[in-house]
């Protein structure tokens, strides 16, 4: 199992009354919570890195591409 770590989040009287009264979780809350917003923001680096090497990607000719595969496979 993952060593888990303990974080604090601050929320007003109303949202913690709503999550009290909704029979809510918290920790599965901000667990939720913060894994989606680490998916986020590893797809937002992503796209980042891939319209960097779009260009790149684009001046390959398919033809050459698949030659070169075919040619590795036979090494």
């Amino acid at each position: 199992m993952n060593k888990l770590t303990t974080i604090s989040a601050k929320i007003s009287e109303e949202e913690r009354e709503e999550i009290k009264k909704l029979k809510l979780n918290p920790t599965e809350i901000i667990r939720k919570a913060v894994q989606e917003e680490i998916r986020r923001a590893k797809n937002e680096e992503l796209i980042k890195k891939m319209t960097i090497v779009r260009p790149l990607i684009s001046k390959l000719k398919m033809n050459e591409i698949i030659s070169d595969i075919r040619e590795d496979r036979d090494r």
